[in-house]
Formats: structure tokens, sequence, C-alpha cells
């Protein structure tokens, strides 16, 4: 193997006060009890003089600069390269609100500075602390918990429900590590779905993953983290036929996940050493042109006053690209996403700060011959919404949110620019 490989794992609690703003569906949520206590998973690897962390978080969205401000703290305790740590959130919708949304809510500063940081911090020092020389296994296999949640109305219109027939990917993974006495240390489960099963509900909670982790926790007897995919287009399949019910709904589906993860658990039949390398580059997205400035005025008229949700969301668009035409702002050809990956074994973890649609992890994952890419929404910040091309003419809350965001918008094939940057960066990784 070369270089000896230690991990170290460990899991900090960071569940908010009870009365905290809740990032559900609008700004104006609080919580009134906690149903279950959110975490933080760390997983640190040591190999030689190179350290590189996986971090998921039990919160909705990160905004970039609280990840960004997490990784560089990190990097200087601990003389990892910021580039080598992925920091995640699982996508509960039931947790407190840490990304500023026009329309959701802000960062909640409190929180954050006195309960998150520090407790995410201390779970780092922890893990840091507890290496030890690991083996690893992989199960790859199937699970329904989620279904595509765009919902093709007979009128044409899509809205947020099931679709049977739509995309959407099943495959999940289990990746679990043992230590030289033949001990489980810790288990990674990655699969994507929104995590919306109890929508607007009081209670804090990590949703349906951590019915799914606590399950596999208990059967293995270590740390089980949450790792989200692409779930821009995939909720629960919940039996009310939408995307949304009330917290029982949690049992529901996070048993049906537990039970495949610990069926894809049990078939790990062998655990092996394993090496780690990383990659740290960015992907060119190109930008369309502005709308023009009549547009503008008349958008930034037609949402005047709006304050929840995603018509908040379109009045901050329209006013930004009305004010831009009032100023020198100059349109340019394209942006650049920095991306993270992290390989352990025949696994890739890669980093999206965006939401992205199922069929866009899928793509990359098939194209890759030698390794299991396993993409991660919302990792290292967040941006929204990343649909695929053939999505756009439909419209729908995604496409709404993809399409209107930031002065420019990304053009309509950006999808396809995005995984041809990230297969670039996949192949100047080291086997």
């Amino acid at each position: 193997m070369g270089k000896e490989l230690l991990l170290g794992v460990a899991r900090g609690d960071i569940t908010p006060e009870i009365g905290g703003n809740l990032f559900g569906y609008r700004p104006d949520l609080y919580s009134e009890s906690i149903n279950d206590n959110l975490t933080a998973s760390v997983f640190a690897f040591i190999q030689g003089e190179e350290k590189f962390v996986l971090i998921t978080v039990s919160v909705c969205l990160i905004d970039t600069y609280v990840a960004d401000e997490l990784r560089g703290l990190i990097s200087e305790k601990h003389n990892v390269k910021s580039d080598n740590i992925i920091i995640c959130a699982t996508h509960t919708h039931s947790g407190p609100s840490t990304i500023n949304m026009p329309g959701w809510g802000g960062v909640d500063m409190p929180y954050y500075e006195g309960i998150m940081k520090p407790n995410i911090l201390k779970a780092v020092d922890e893990a840091f602390e507890n290496t030890q020389p690991v083996t690893m296994g992989v199960g790859v296999g199937e699970s329904k918990l989620g279904i595509n949640r765009r919902q093709l109305n007979i009128d044409n219109s899509v809205g947020l429900g099931q679709c049977y027939w739509a995309p959407y990917n099943p495959q999940m993974t289990v990746i679990s590590f043992k230590n030289d006495e033949n001990k489980i240390i810790g288990n990674i489960i990655h699969y994507g779905c929104h995590g919306t099963c109890a929508g607007l509900n009081k209670e804090v909670s990590r949703d349906w993953s951590g019915v799914m982790t606590d399950a596999l926790e208990n059967e293995s007897g270590a740390i089980t983290a949450f790792f989200n995919g692409p779930e821009g287009d995939v909720g629960p399949r919940l039996s009310n036929g939408q995307t949304t019910a009330e917290l029982p709904s949690i049992y529901e589906i996070g048993n049906i996940g537990a039970k495949d993860a610990i069926r894809i658990f049990k078939s790990i039949d062998e655990y092996k050493d394993f090496s780690v390398s990383s990659v740290s580059s960015s992907v060119k997205l190109p930008y369309d042109k502005r709308i023009s400035y009549e547009e503008a005025v008349e958008g930034a008229e037609k949402y005047a006053g709006e304050t929840i949700n995603y018509g908040k969301q379109l009045s901050v668009y329209f006013n930004k690209v009305k004010d831009s035409y009032e100023t020198d702002f100059v349109e340019e050809e394209y942006t650049e996403i920095p991306q993270s990956i992290i390989r352990i074994g025949d696994v890739a973890f890669v980093s999206f700060p965006y939401e992205l649609f199922s069929e866009i992890g899928m793509r990359i994952n098939c194209a890759v011959e030698d390794l299991n890419v396993l993409s991660l929404s919302n990792a290292n910040g967040s941006k929204g919404y990343f649909p695929t091309e053939d999505q756009l003419c439909k419209g729908g809350y995604e496409v709404t949110m993809f399409k209107y965001n930031g002065v420019q918008c990304l053009k309509d094939d950006a999808d396809f620019h995005l995984m041809k940057g990230t297969l670039q960066n996949i192949e100047k990784l080291d086997r």
C-alpha cells in the first residue's frame, strides 16, 4: 500500500436551542421542540505527510463563506490543505438557518458562532487525536427511498410531488472502516435525496437520514454518517404522493433507508488496505447575457413586496439586474467554480456547491471506469439548484431558482460543461 493510512472518526453535537429560526420553506419558522439531535461527523485521514478531511453536517445548506471559514480554521490548526477538506450539508429542512438566502432567511450567527462552529472544530480535533490504521470495505446496492420529485401535471406544469417515470439514482453506497483489531470504527452512507419528509414542522430533526444512520450505527457499533448526493430533483418516496409530510414520515422513509443500508453493509465481504489522493481545481461554467433593462424593470415591479421563498428571490434578482444597468457592471463570459476531489481507495468524493439533478451524478459516474464517483451536493458552499438542460424548457421551482440567480445566469448547457470539467479533474487524480 505504500505509506501507512490512518483514520480518525468523531462526532459533534450541534443541536440548537429551542426557539431558533428553522430553514424550512419560509423565514418565519421557529423550533418548538427537539425530535432528534443534529450532528457533525468527521472523517480525518492521514497518509504520510498528507491529511484529508470529510465532514457532513446536519443542516440544510452551508453558506459558502461559512464553509470557507471552517475550512480555513481547520487548515490552520491541523496543517491540512484547505483544498483537502470537504464540508457537506445533509440537507435537512428541520435545522437552523446557516445560509443567507433571500426569502428563506439568513445565517443564524449566534447559533453558528456559539454551537455549530465550536463543536465542528472540536470534533475535528478529536478525529485527529484518535487516528489509527484501518482497512476499508465498500458495498453498493439499490434503495427506492427516493423518487424524482418534479411532478409533471396534466396541464404540462411542473410542481413539487412525485414523478414515477422521471430519472433518479437508486444507487446507495456504504463505506466501512475497520481497525487492526477487526473492529468497525466508522461508516459512510452516500445517497441522493432531499431531507424534506417533515416539511414545515417545528421540531428540530435530521429528517429521514438520521433514522437511517442511527440504525446502521446500532448494527455496526460505529459512528455512521450520511453524505448527500445529487438531490436537486429527488424527494423522499412518501406514501402521500408528495415531497413533504409530517414528522412521523421521517420514520416511514428512514426505515426504508435503514433496511437498505444494513443490507448493503452486510454485503461487504472484504476489507482491504487503501490509499488516499486528492485534486483541487476549478470548473468553468459559461454565462449567458443579462436580460434587458426593460425586462428587469418589469420583473422588479411585478415582484415588489414579495418576502417569502422564490418570490423574494425573483424580486432580488430583477432588482440586481436593473441596478447593473445603472452602474458600470461588465458582463463576463464564464465563472469558475472551485472543486475538491478526494479519492479513498476506489471511491472518489467530488464536491459541488449545488443541488445537482440526479442525472448529472449518474453520467459522471458512468464515464469513469475505474472509480465509484460519489458526487456531493451542497459541498464546500451553496450556490443553488443545478438542473439538466432538458429540464429547462419544462420550468418549475428548481428551474426558476437556477435561471434567476445572479445578474448573469448560466447558459442552458451548463450541465455539460460541469460534467466535462469534473471529468477532466478526475483524470488528474493519482490512482
